[in-house]
């Protein structure tokens, strides 16, 4: 059986640990089971992004008759548009797995592994040990229990970024900003776009006036329920029938559409791993629990990242590897542990009139605003919200 000094489990966030450690001379041992570079490189802010940009120069060219500027659209390459996001996505993928493959003191498992007894991760009839591990094992789209669905062909944010033909309709169940980003991209491709969102407010966890122009302004390019719950879905000759219900009245209404995605939310991966033969404790949803300092219930075992259920953002997980790894040498560096937890935010309240203003003027009536909001026991610490027209 192979031992190491760190192991990190998932190569997104986790190859930053798989820096820190070779820095320090120690022997590493990273894993994975797909392809490196994690949730943001293969399925969520890189591909997104470069299928937005194109969808952000339509909507510019439709609008530009209202600058004196006259133009038409005459073909929108669907094939062309997707094909460039994956190229872009492999060409990433390929430069950090010839790097790995570069790297002295590392060995790189692309397979699935779990736990089978403490600081033990078997894989392909293979075991190895660690002193200290990682899990940075991130996330994976939530299928509802919707009645039908387990029937049907549906979308997620991973197989969208299959398609090589545009869909004529698409229905997306959920109202977050998944939903929300792939709603203004198919819309602008010229698919016919319906949003169904169970909470009473498009993309919920942002600021109410941000939610709020979100869907007035993506309302004018596709239908929005909101406050509304899926039943089910029935296969029909051609494409979907999605049967919704209005949750404050119960009104109930059937929607067709040629394709159906799923964006309802993320759960952690941590469940594959069965860390708990080694220990460590999770959630109903299988999030992992971590202390202040981001340990496990397991002594030498730091979880950062999705996995976590918190900030499910790229930023954010590389501040946890920050204070992950610091706490995880600490003791053999002579530090202090630094202790990670949510300041308190209070709503200022104040919207910043003349960058509303600016917007109104330079884009010819189309509206955005700026938030601020202030922290409740430091003010230094300042957030900003905004809505781009």
């Amino acid at each position: 059986m192979k031992n190491y000094d760190i192991i990190a489990i998932g190569a997104g966030a986790g190859l930053e640990i798989v820096i820190k450690a070779l820095s320090a001379g120690l022997k590493v041992a990273l894993l994975d089971k797909g392809n490196v570079g994690g949730t943001c490189l293969n399925v969520g802010c890189v591909p997104s992004k470069m299928l937005i940009y194109p969808a952000d120069r339509i909507r510019e060219i439709g609008e530009a008759k209202k600058l004196g500027i006259h133009a038409r659209i005459v073909h929108i390459d669907f094939r062309s548009i997707m094909e460039r996001m994956r190229k872009a996505v492999k060409s990433g993928v390929n430069s950090i797995t010839k790097e790995i493959r570069n790297s002295q003191n590392l060995d790189f498992y692309n397979a699935e592994a779990h736990f089978v007894g403490e600081y033990v991760l078997e894989m392909k009839n293979e075991r190895i040990r660690g002193e200290k591990f990682f899990i940075v094992s991130g996330a994976r789209p939530i299928i509802p229990p919707i009645n039908g669905l387990d029937k049907i062909e549906y979308l997620t944010n991973e197989t969208v970024l299959e398609l090589k033909r545009r869909p004529e309709s698409l229905i997306i169940i959920g109202g977050g900003y998944i939903a929300a980003e792939y709603g203004h991209f198919f819309s602008a491709m010229g698919t016919k776009v319906v949003i169904v969102g169970k909470n009473k407010r498009l993309i919920p966890n942002e600021e109410p006036e941000i939610s709020n122009l979100a869907k007035k302004e993506l309302g004018k390019l596709m239908r929005i329920y909101t406050g509304t719950e899926v039943l089910e879905v029935r296969r029909r000759r051609k494409g979907y029938a999605v049967l919704v219900k209005k949750i404050n009245t119960g009104e109930q209404k059937e929607i067709m559409a040629e394709k159906v995605m799923v964006a309802v939310g993320r759960e952690s991966n941590a469940d594959f791993l069965k860390v708990q033969n080694t220990g460590v404790e999770t959630t109903e949803a299988h999030y992992v629990k971590v202390n202040d300092y981001l340990q496990t219930t397991e002594k030498n075992i730091w979880a950062l990242g999705d996995a976590l259920g918190r900030q499910m953002f790229t930023h954010a997980a590389s501040e946890e590897v920050e204070l992950a790894w610091h706490n995880a040498t600490a003791d053999c560096l002579g530090g202090a542990y630094r202790r990670a937890g949510e300041k308190g935010i209070r709503n200022s309240g104040r919207k910043n009139k003349v960058l509303q203003y600016g917007k109104r003027r330079s884009h010819d009536g189309r509206r955005g605003f700026c938030k601020g909001n202030r922290g409740k026991r430091d003010p230094k610490d300042f957030g900003i919200s905004y809505h781009r027209p």
